[in-house]
């Protein structure tokens, strides 16, 4: 069943809530994209770095399972979703009919003109893609910001336990607060 279209007062509204939130989220899928090369270079760099130092040797009690070896895995999987969340916000930016140039929006409203679409029932549908492979993107990029303090934990639990669940412990909680929120 297709949702109506929101009509022109309804989206003035929807639009100005948005802009009172100070929070323009069509604005970040770039940036998003970004930061997640970022950290996963970051996470391969750790894994190279785990496995040139000694943690790579240190078991963990007896059963031939070494820090490293769980580590390397938690950076491994991180990384696989930074990479998975860069693609899936850039891949939702090309939904993104508001960040467009005006002329390619007009060639776009007249494409809708001939075809007997309603311009602002394709306005929403590309924006409810947009939105929806956003939070596919976003919900990757807290995963592996999760699993990268649980790789954190071992890289850096053989040297001091405390100091292990202290630093990633503290990551976890801020990072479920700042989804949580």
């Amino acid at each position: 069943m297709k949702k109506a279209p929101l009509a022109e007062p309804e989206r003035k509204k929807k639009e100005d809530k948005e802009m009172r939130m100070g929070y323009n989220w069509r604005t970040t899928l770039i940036h998003f994209a970004a930061v997640s090369g970022v950290f996963a270079g970051f996470c391969v760099t750790f894994i190279a770095l785990i496995l040139g130092g000694p943690v790579a040797d240190i078991e963990i009690y007896i059963g031939g399972v070494t820090f490293g070896q769980v580590a390397v895995l938690f950076f491994g999987v991180s990384a696989a979703l930074f990479i998975c969340a860069a693609e899936l916000l850039l891949h939702a930016k090309g939904f993104d009919v508001f960040s467009i140039p005006e002329p390619y929006r007009e060639l776009l409203k007249k494409g809708c003109e001939l075809e007997k679409k309603d311009w602002a029932e394709f306005e929403d549908e590309q924006t409810a893609q947009c939105r929806h492979i956003e939070l596919s993107g976003k919900r990757c990029y807290n995963t592996a910001i999760f699993i990268i303090f649980g790789g954190l934990f071992f890289a850096v639990a053989p040297y001091n336990l405390l100091i292990a669940a202290v630093v990633s412990g503290l990551g976890i909680l801020l990072e479920s607060w700042q989804t949580l929120r």
